[in-house]
């Protein structure tokens, strides 16, 4: 006797999705998902009672003239998102493109001919680290951002984009009564969306999340690698900046970046100065020591270091003219990748696979062994050990592992140059 079994359920594609992605795109505690599913239950009602008292929109899914981005956390997010705005740009080439950002991004995207309008907010709960200064009620911060919203509400936007899965996001999108809002599920509030993309399990990368909503929109990916460009005299200026420090044309420089926005990711700069110091005695380089323009020099810079200090856009000329980064998790890092330059970055309390540095030219020096990441930087213990055990040595040997790579296309080079 044969038996035949009853026919599966079809299976939903996305909803699998949206609980895999729980474990292989982000980190969400049980306890805040509960807040989550809470916050849900009341939004709920408002937006059913809100959108039925709203006049009818015109139709969503005609060709959007106005355009909303929603990136306003830091530097490196906002370089991750670059290749997402390439494609935009390629995509709509007649629609008004707007992005909602941090003021600190504002210098890093304005001129690079992705975007028509920057509209630059201090979002409360995207400027500290301490969860009460996060949703301090008091904060002037809500002032700013709520006169913001009004603002948007009024530019009438006809398609929106949001990539962090964060339930925050999609309720702005709404609040401000955009027509068409695409983002994602999986991490709240997915009803509050027009479109919920599938995400993309396969290419977990942060970057992607952004370029799998054009996909979900139909628009195919042309470039996946970020780039920034530079105004001419700001390259003229980087090469006197140099010239003016010792440092030639045919110099091998390799710059070195000991900060990071938290605590939590810096490896330390005895480390760098021990990576330097090696690196200075063994090639023949010209090692630029990268800090901070509103910190004093660093007392850990080795003397033969060149100390460098400037403003974001001279900091991007010079290290546009550089051969390597060695850097922490930080903005540099991904800057360096929008600049084409070679990266050594050293991981801690992030998950690379997430936001690693893009292209096929870099390193990445971790533990991958600890359990706990990602913490987002709020470690449970009482230092960092997941970068306290990394050794001077493994990042050295990536450093020196690029800087040979590099000396033999040289080599190459001028053996293939012709004769005069």
């Amino acid at each position: 006797m044969i038996q035949i079994a009853p026919a599966s359920k079809p299976v939903d594609v996305r909803k699998m999705a949206d609980v895999a992605a729980l474990g292989v795109l982000v980190r969400i505690s049980a306890r805040k998902r509960l807040l989550i599913r809470a916050i849900e239950i009341v939004l709920r009602p408002i937006m059913w009672l809100t959108d039925r008292l709203r006049p009818p929109t015109a139709n969503a899914s005609a060709e959007a003239h106005r355009i909303l981005v929603l990136e306003y956390w830091n530097l490196g997010d906002i370089i991750m998102e670059v290749p997402f705005l390439q494609n935009l740009r390629i995509q709509y080439p007649n629609a008004h493109i707007a992005l909602l950002t941090s003021p600190k991004c504002v210098p890093l995207i304005a001129d690079q001919g992705l975007i028509d309008e920057i509209i630059a907010v201090r979002v409360p709960w995207a400027q500290h680290y301490s969860r009460w200064r996060k949703y301090n009620p008091f904060s002037l911060f809500w002032i700013e951002f709520l006169r913001t919203l009004a603002t948007l509400r009024a530019k009438r936007f006809d398609l929106a984009f949001t990539a962090r899965a964060d339930i925050r996001e999609n309720f702005i999108l709404w609040l401000v009564n955009v027509q068409r809002r695409v983002g994602y599920a999986f991490g709240g509030g997915g009803f509050l969306l027009t479109d919920t993309a599938t995400p993309d399990l396969e290419r977990p990368h942060f970057s992607n999340r952004w370029l799998r909503l054009l996909e979900h929109l139909g628009k195919p990916i042309l470039t996946r690698q970020p780039h920034l460009r530079l105004k001419q005299e700001e390259q003229e200026w980087a090469d006197q900046y140099l010239a003016e420090r010792g440092v030639t044309v045919e110099d091998l420089i390799i710059a070195i970046h000991p900060g990071a926005r938290s605590a939590i990711r810096q490896w330390g700069e005895e480390n760098f100065k021990a990576v330097a110091e090696r690196l200075l005695a063994e090639f023949n380089v010209k090692v630029l020591w990268f800090h901070d323009s509103n910190q004093a020099s660093s007392p850990g810079r080795p003397r033969q270091c060149i100390p460098v200090s400037l403003p974001l856009r001279q900091f991007m000329a010079v290290l546009n003219r550089c051969s390597m980064l060695i850097c922490n998790d930080s903005g540099p890092m991904h800057i360096a990748t929008a600049l084409d330059v070679p990266v050594v970055g050293i991981f801690g309390p992030t998950e690379p696979t997430w936001f690693g540095p893009l292209g096929d030219n870099n390193h990445v020096v971790i533990r991958p062994e600890f359990w706990c990441r990602p913490c987002f930087d709020y470690c449970q213990f009482d230092q960092p050990y997941c970068l306290r055990i990394i050794s001077v040595e493994s990042v050295f040997n990536a450093a020196a592992e690029v800087v040979n790579t590099m000396l033999r296309e040289k080599q190459t080079t001028m053996r293939e140059e012709p004769a005069c």
